[in-house]
């Protein structure tokens, strides 16, 4: 790969990133709320958040934070409120180090996360300022920055850049997470590039009820986006099942 070309790969990557994010920082497409009330489990319950981001290599990262909850009643509809119970981070060799960076990052201000009377998620809260993703970032720019990379290194530090960026942000749930509506949806949405060139960027969302395993409701988010010709996908996996205690904990 030429330099020139390995520059066009890079701001192709950061690019898709970035707008990777902002369809990532709204709830998505929207899905018109049950008329009935939400009447959730009593028990506790597993929320499991699955990112899967695509390299250019063909490699991928993935995330999974899982979360232990409970949904009780209160003024303005249910409050859920939850911890973090198990996180397991997979991704290429040379991201190893960000990679139990991320492991061992703890989220703050998710939750109390607040529901309307029908379970639909409102005022969904800021994400508060988070020292380690803040070392993480800096590494890995420090990485991109400095001399002798690979290209396909430089293009996963740049992805996985992107990720705990995203992560900074906290990307916002749909609103229908803890009582998904049925079926598929998607939005499809025209990009200008520079250059002239034609861009596209579409989400896919599909939302499953009750299911084996103790499958409470699962939802899906797909964001691709087509830079150029230059293709990308993330895939964002939520599932709530009933609470089993997790293996050696």
């Amino acid at each position: 790969m030429t330099r020139a070309a390995g520059r066009k790969s890079l701001w192709r990557c950061s690019a898709a990133a970035v707008v990777t994010m902002m369809a990532m920082s709204r709830p998505g497409v929207a899905a018109a709320p049950p008329a009935d009330l939400y009447s959730p489990p009593q028990s506790a319950m597993l929320l499991s958040r699955t990112l899967v981001r695509a390299l250019a290599d063909g490699n991928t990262i993935t995330t999974r934070r899982t979360y232990q909850l409970r949904i009780v009643p209160s003024a303005a509809g249910f409050e859920v409120d939850g911890q973090l119970v198990d996180v397991v981070v997979n991704a290429p060799p040379s991201l190893q180090a960000l990679a139990q960076i991320e492991r061992q990052r703890p989220d703050t201000g998710l939750f109390p996360l607040h529901l309307d009377p029908q379970g639909m998620i409102v005022g969904e809260r800021a994400a508060t300022p988070n020292p380690a993703i803040d070392r993480a970032v800096g590494m890995t720019s420090g990485r991109i920055d400095g001399a002798g990379l690979a290209p396909a290194d430089t293009s996963d530090a740049q992805a996985f850049a992107a990720q705990l960026q995203e992560r900074r942000a906290r990307s916002v749930w749909p609103r229908d997470l803890f009582r998904p509506v049925p079926g598929k949806r998607s939005e499809t949405q025209s990009l200008a590039l520079p250059g002239g060139q034609a861009g596209e960027m579409r989400i896919d969302i599909e939302g499953q009820g009750a299911g084996p395993a103790g499958q409470i409701a699962a939802l899906s988010r797909v964001v691709t986006t087509d830079m150029g010709g230059d293709k990308r996908v993330t895939r964002e996996l939520w599932q709530i099942s009933r609470y089993v205690e997790i293996s050696g904990r």
